[in-house]
């Protein structure tokens, strides 16, 4: 099997190896992180969003997102929204990281990169 890659100059998203590699990700995960990691860094992540894009539920989607929470590519933070609701309701704010922001181990608690 040959590997062909041509020069893209513009519309393209950069994804470490080690991001793409990580067999903590399921296909489905991957597949939801690369599409979010190819949008704009300004973008406001919404859920009904993702389920739309890739046809899937609502436990689905949360099941992905616990997954890539879980594997330090998304982050949540809680805070009071005062600027879009009056009563300054919580409201949680998604980031999503390129790169994992917890180690990948083996069963020995040694990290993979030390290897």
């Amino acid at each position: 099997m040959a590997i062909k890659k041509g020069e893209l100059t513009s519309h393209y998203a950069c994804i470490p190896n080690a991001t793409l590699q990580d067999p903590r990700l399921t296909p489905e995960a991957l597949g939801v992180l690369v599409f979010l990691l190819s949008l704009p860094e300004d973008w406001i992540i919404r859920a009904a969003q993702i389920r739309r894009k890739f046809n899937i539920g609502k436990f689905v989607q949360q099941r992905v997102f616990r997954e890539l929470e879980r594997a330090g590519y998304l982050v949540k933070e809680k805070e009071k929204d005062k600027a879009r609701t009056k009563d300054g309701r919580w409201t949680c704010r998604i980031t999503i990281f390129q790169t994992s922001q917890k180690p990948l181990t083996d069963e020995d608690g040694q990290s993979w990169d030390s290897k």
